[in-house]
């Protein structure tokens, strides 16, 4: 193909797969490619499925301002009902919208129930499935539970032996980790988990038009060792694994990293990660700019160390999470992190000669009162005093599979209240930014609710997707309380699985 020819989306893409064989799969990002590029989740499963000489693998995005109909792959504008199966990576819950778009864009009806044989399977995978996976089960022929990285071999065996969509299903109907909804209903398997020797994964492309900008990913760690009460990413459900550091540092010697002027190390808990400073230095040593995808104000008030290597590796902005609005309710939270180091990171921040300071806050928590937005105003505006300041507010959404499930979702019109009160009360001296109440309603409604949300979420998309139809149409659907409380109140347990391919 002609550089001329290719997709603009990839046309300036480094790492691009362009391969034909005899059996040909298309792996979809319902979101839009400057986001799929962000996944790196999406990046292994592409590079596993072109691993095999007889099967390819190409990939297929949602742009919202394109829609193109027929969906086409971007390596090579095939349509995306001419592929032996179609395999698509979630995120999130309002992506089952996209999904929506995504399929009936392509000429696919999106639930799995009006799909004749004529279609190919529809295999979904993803970090949704960590969480509430019952609304994707009826768009879906196959779901992957959990961490896909090895899974996805059992699925190349099943392509390489040309099975058909019918006895792809069979075989997948008694093998772990393999939800099929149509044939199992309700009962969800429990996740699959890899360990520390499947570790680092790896990224395959990168590109201008992602979100982190010409940056290959690389994963630090995966998991996280901690406890906070809100997050699905926490120990009991996706305990800590740490790579080896040399696997790591090897890592960075692959031509696709040598070539890299930017490095991101991806984890949930990646200063939690005993290394990574040594991982820092190899990636410093090598010419590259560094990224992290998540730093604890702990790791940092009291480490020069760490953050001169942060400012070394390009770091302007210092971002942290507090996650909860005061001190009381980060305890409450057991997110294990006091003001002093908040207020820390700040002057670490300041003494190395970034230009501003990030922080992420949790508003309307359960027990949430009016001195917890007292004392977030106060520590912002002390903030402020130190550096050029952002605070994004994020309203609380309960998730299945934390203590927090079945924790109420505090009123939109009063999270409203509060977010101007903070607005009001930094006065212009911190720049507030803030999430969607009524949005963040929606996705509590879907994180939190059953296969029976499948007919309301492609009638919304279908109907435009504009919050009233959704409220309309939930509001038809009883919240069934009773089963989401014993669905919330089953951790899923894990299956390890071993060995690295």
């Amino acid at each position: 193909m002609a550089r001329n020819d290719v997709n603009p989306l990839i046309r300036d893409e480094v790492g691009t797969l362009m391969r034909r064989a005899g059996r040909e799969v298309v792996l979809c990002y319902p979101n839009s490619y400057r986001v799929a590029g962000s996944s790196l989740g999406f990046q292994v499963i592409y590079r596993a499925l072109n691993s095999r000489d007889g099967v390819a693998c190409h990939r297929a995005v949602f742009e919202e301002d394109k829609r193109p109909r027929p969906v086409r792959s971007l390596e090579f504008a095939k349509e995306l009902t001419d592929y032996d199966a179609i395999l698509v990576s979630i995120a999130y819950e309002l992506d089952l919208v996209n999904l929506v778009h995504l399929l009936d864009d392509a000429g696919i009806p999106p639930l799995a129930k009006d799909r004749g044989p004529q279609f190919p399977p529809v295999i979904v995978g993803g970090p949704l499935t960590t969480s509430n996976v019952l609304p994707l089960g009826p768009f879906a022929d196959v779901v992957v539970m959990g961490e896909a990285d090895q899974a996805v071999f059992t699925l190349l065996d099943w392509f390489d032996a040309g099975l058909d969509k019918a006895a792809l299903l069979r075989a997948a109907q008694d093998v772990r980790g393999f939800w099929l909804p149509q044939t199992h209903g309700d009962a969800v398997p429990n996740q699959l988990s890899v360990d520390a020797h499947c570790l680092p994964a790896l990224g395959q492309w990168r590109s201008p038009q992602a979100e982190f900008k010409d940056m290959m990913l690389l994963e630090a760690s995966r998991g996280c060792p901690r406890f906070c009460k809100f997050c699905v990413v926490r120990a009991p459900v996706a305990p800590m694994r740490d790579p080896d550091l040399a696997r790591v540092i090897a890592a960075l010697d692959r031509p696709e990293y040598l070539g890299a002027p930017r490095v991101g190390f991806v984890g949930a808990a990646v200063s939690d990660w005993a290394p990574i400073k040594d991982a820092l230095r190899a990636a410093l040593d090598r010419g590259k700019q560094i990224g992290i995808s998540s730093l604890r104000a702990d790791r940092l008030d009291e480490d020069d160390e760490f953050v001169d290597l942060l400012w070394q590796g390009g770091y302007r902005t210092m971002t942290v999470a507090s996650d909860a609005p005061s001190q009381r309710m980060r305890g409450k939270m057991m997110k294990g992190l006091r003001e002093r180091h908040l207020v820390g990171a700040a002057e670490q921040a300041r003494r190395v000669g970034m230009r501003s300071f990030k922080m992420y806050v949790i508003i309307g928590l359960p027990d949430e009162n009016d001195a917890d937005i007292a004392e977030l105003i106060d520590l912002g505006q002390r903030l402020s005093k130190r550096m050029s300041t952002t605070i994004t507010l994020s309203p609380f959404v309960p998730k299945l599979h934390t203590p927090l499930a079945e924790a109420p979702f505090e009123d939109p019109q009063t999270q409203m209240v509060k977010l101007k009160r903070i607005q009001r009360g930094l006065g212009g001296r911190v720049d507030v930014r803030f999430d969607s109440p009524r949005w963040a309603w929606l996705e509590y409604r879907l994180s939190l609710g059953g296969q029976e949300l499948a007919p309301a979420i492609v009638a919304a998309a279908r109907a435009g997707g504009s919050f009233q139809t959704w409220k309309a149409l939930l509001g038809e659907i009883p919240a069934e309380r009773e089963r989401r409380a014993v669905t919330a109140a089953r951790e899923f347990a894990l299956w390890p699985v071993t060995g690295a391919r």
